[in-house]
């Protein structure tokens, strides 16, 4: 169905108080109109849908004086009011397939009936100390710019299922007290819930996300830079960014998803490892070069237990290194080392089989009693490195194969 445009006071109408008294126990709806004029939306007590609208200019839910339900015999006519100004909206609001083209802003408001926003397009939307008693339902929406969810208390049942956040989305000391259902939902830049107190839980499924765009950027010691990035400018520092998957992973965990919380812990230490590069640059005393080296072996040895090919080449590239290594110390080596000498086929095969003897980390070190050790015995030195090497490169494979447990 085409939209229409609505006149500011049709829609004024809608709210009058005969329409309200006339009308009190059917919601007020608006179907497929365009407003194109700033609207102020105060507390009802009535059921408040949009269905197929579009938004021109802002929308602001805000305080005010809401309507009684009905006028009881003998009171006078002051008591058609509620004179008391409040911020609670009673009644349910629902908004179908609507496109907001400015802000809708629904900063210090309580939401005790159920908010619904289905398959909407959302410019740009303010949620600041907002408060929802009851479902909060972001089902099939599009979050077009940065958004803060701050201080936000999602006290019941809250649904971000098939959502899309096309910029970043921080949930700033917001509050999940109830489950908060992911399911699908797409995340084409980064999210924050570093700093969201997870009373309740976490329901996750096939969750989308650009990692590569995923952005995050280092903060240090400067606490007024970081509080203005979560709070104001919707920027991700880079320890939030190691938190979140932290949280994610968890919670993928606490559902039996163990695959998924393996990625979720692979681009935590990825995040991680940019985090301990910075801290070592500013010579913060929390952390030391051990840790950029654990994390860079982890790195290549399994890619953070997420890859086991990673654990295979890596096992066979320190037996080559440490094995070809021992065997340049040894006499048998130099005698029969030549370049451009033809081809020794029984010479090749030895080679082979040291290697492969090499892969075996509990063997004799008695084997290297036949090869005439040179360099007063160095040759023990890179064996031993090796055994430890071949021995990680094999336990690394299998945490990688538990990836499916």
């Amino acid at each position: 169905m085409a939209r229409t445009l609505i006149t500011e006071e049709e829609f004024e109408a809608q709210f009058s108080l005969a329409e309200g008294l006339v009308n009190a126990s059917q919601p007020i709806r608006f179907n497929s109109r365009i407003f194109d004029f700033y609207i102020e939306i105060e507390p009802l007590h009535r059921e408040l849908i949009f269905n197929d609208c579009e938004f021109v200019e802002p929308v602001l839910f805000c305080k005010g004086i809401p309507l009684v339900t009905e006028a009881e015999e003998n009171n006078a006519q002051e008591d058609l009011f509620n004179q008391v100004e409040t911020n609670i909206f009673s009644e349910s609001i629902k908004f179908k397939e609507c496109v907001f083209q400015k802000q809708i802003q629904f900063d210090d408001l309580i939401f005790d009936g159920k908010f619904r926003m289905h398959d909407c397009v959302l410019k740009e939307v303010s949620f600041r100390n907002t408060t929802f008693n009851n479902l909060a339902d972001f089902w099939a929406t599009t979050f077009t710019k940065k958004t803060i969810f701050y201080k936000t208390d999602f006290n019941k049942t809250s649904v971000f299922s098939m959502a899309t956040f096309n910029d970043n989305v921080l949930f700033t000391y917001a509050l999940f007290g109830s489950k908060a259902i992911f399911a699908r939902t797409k995340f084409k830049k980064g999210i924050d819930i570093s700093q969201t107190i997870i009373s309740g839980s976490l329901q996750l499924f096939d969750l989308h996300f650009n990692f590569k765009k995923y952005d995050a950027i280092y903060v240090g010691a400067d606490d007024k830079t970081y509080q203005n990035f979560i709070d104001r400018d919707a920027i991700i520092p880079l320890e939030n960014k190691v938190h979140t998957f932290q949280v994610l992973k968890k919670a993928f965990e606490d559902i039996g998803n163990y695959s998924d919380s393996i990625l979720m812990l692979r681009e935590e230490k990825r995040a991680l490892k940019k985090l301990v590069k910075h801290k070592l640059k500013d010579k913060n005393p929390d952390t030391n070069k051990g840790d950029k080296w654990i994390l860079r072996l982890n790195r290549l040895s399994n890619h953070y237990r997420s890859d086991f090919r990673n654990g295979i080449w890596f096992t066979l590239g320190v037996t080559i290194v440490f094995g070809l290594l021992t065997l340049v110390f040894t006499e048998e080596f130099q005698r029969h080392f030549c370049w451009g000498c033809e081809f020794d086929k029984d010479t090749f095969t030895k080679g082979v089989k040291f290697l492969f003897n090499f892969l075996n980390p509990a063997r004799r070190i008695t084997y290297l009693d036949n090869f005439d050790l040179r360099f007063y015995g160095i040759a023990y030195l890179f064996d031993f490195l090796g055994r430890i090497a071949v021995g990680y490169g094999f336990y690394q494979t299998v945490q990688a194969f538990r990836k499916y447990k």
